[in-house]
């Protein structure tokens, strides 16, 4: 018999994604601290709706060395809708006091990560920095640089320490395709 309709909830409305085996330890960890967020961002749109995640798979998938997971989110505003392509981000901690710098600011060199700072005098610094990781277009510095410090996003292959610099406040257009 063939179907003749399909009713599908959308407020709570679930998602359905997947992360690398390897994190699985991670996640259970930070479960046990509490109720971890989900933040999905629909295709095309800008604003994410942020949910819980529900549900963690019993099994890894050989085929893709991943588990399956899944977020609820209230979607009182009808956002997400079932079967559309979303961007998910699985919080498992949050850094209050963490140092973010924009990723295109660290270089890597000969002796590892640096990033060039910009000095009272608007001359630059190179300065080894350790990346504890990077998520999207930020990365969370660990040691190397103090919060406040200014940092070069644009332009460093031309750069080298002392030079004098000015700063720009307008951001620079993303480069690319």
């Amino acid at each position: 018999m063939p179907i003749l309709i399909v009713i599908n909830q959308v407020s709570p409305v679930y998602i359905n994604f997947s992360i690398p085996e390897q994190y699985l330890g991670t996640v259970e960890r930070f479960m046990g601290r509490g109720k971890l967020r989900v933040e999905a961002t629909p295709y095309g749109d800008t604003q994410m709706e942020t949910g819980i995640l529900t549900f963690i798979d019993n099994a890894v998938d050989n085929t893709t060395g991943t588990i399956k997971l899944k977020g609820t989110f209230d979607n009182a505003d009808h956002r997400l809708w079932p079967g559309q392509f979303s961007t998910m981000v699985l919080r498992l901690a949050e850094d209050e006091k963490a140092t973010v710098v924009p990723s295109q600011s660290v270089q890597i060199g000969q002796n590892g990560d640096f990033i060039y700072v910009v000095k009272a005098d608007s001359t630059v610094e190179q300065r080894a920095v350790k990346v504890a990781r990077t998520i999207g277009q930020e990365s969370l510095i660990a040691s190397g640089i103090q919060p406040g410090e200014t940092v070069v996003t644009d332009g460093q292959l031309e750069l080298l320490p002392g030079i004098k610099v000015q700063v720009s406040t307008t951001p620079s257009a993303p480069t690319g395709n």
